[in-house]
């Protein structure tokens, strides 16, 4: 029972996370990126609507209950199957995605916002190092983005084929 509770957590937020992690890395963050001034205004109704949290939350559950799940199959016997690599090194992609978006993605965001905030309270046009300062961290929140979405996409693949592996 308690596998199969863990798989069906796994998957939901799973989906979750990595669809919208996508999406936001190859869609969402470029096109708000590209937007100049104006998509600051998007990204309020993104935070509004608690997105990073979301994708925090989800986050963490796929890797607590892939912990668990990988726990429970373990073996060294099972390491070297082509379906215990499938899965681990699907595995090692979500937690590169986890790493990436939570210590690098998620500060990045944190301080464009903070940055932001502080340039719509100021009385003028930003200054050159403020400029500056933005389009270095807007820069980095895109490729860290695609990084972390990149991440997801073999992680899903390999955890989507890991059935078709054990057959190989």
């Amino acid at each position: 029972m308690e596998y199969t509770v863990l798989i069906l957590f796994h998957v939901f937020f799973g989906i979750l996370w990595a669809g919208g992690a996508i999406a936001a890395g190859f869609f969402i963050i470029p096109a708000v990126l590209g937007a100049g001034p104006a998509g600051g205004a998007v990204m309020a109704g993104v935070l509004k609507r608690r997105f990073p949290r979301v994708m925090t939350v989800s986050a963490a559950l796929v890797v607590v209950t892939g912990l668990r799940l990988y726990m429970l199959r373990f073996s060294m016997d099972w390491l070297v199957t082509t379906h215990g690599l499938v899965l681990s090194v699907g595995a090692l992609a979500g937690l590169g995605a986890f790493v990436i978006g939570v210590f690098v993605q998620k500060p990045t965001a944190d301080k464009i916002g903070a940055l932001g905030a502080r340039l719509a309270g100021a009385a003028g046009p930003p200054s050159p190092e403020d400029a500056s300062e933005m389009d270095r961290l807007r820069t980095r929140l895109g490729k860290v983005a695609r990084v972390t979405a990149w991440h997801l996409v073999v992680a899903s693949l390999l955890m989507a084929a890991h059935q078709l592996a054990a057959r190989l």
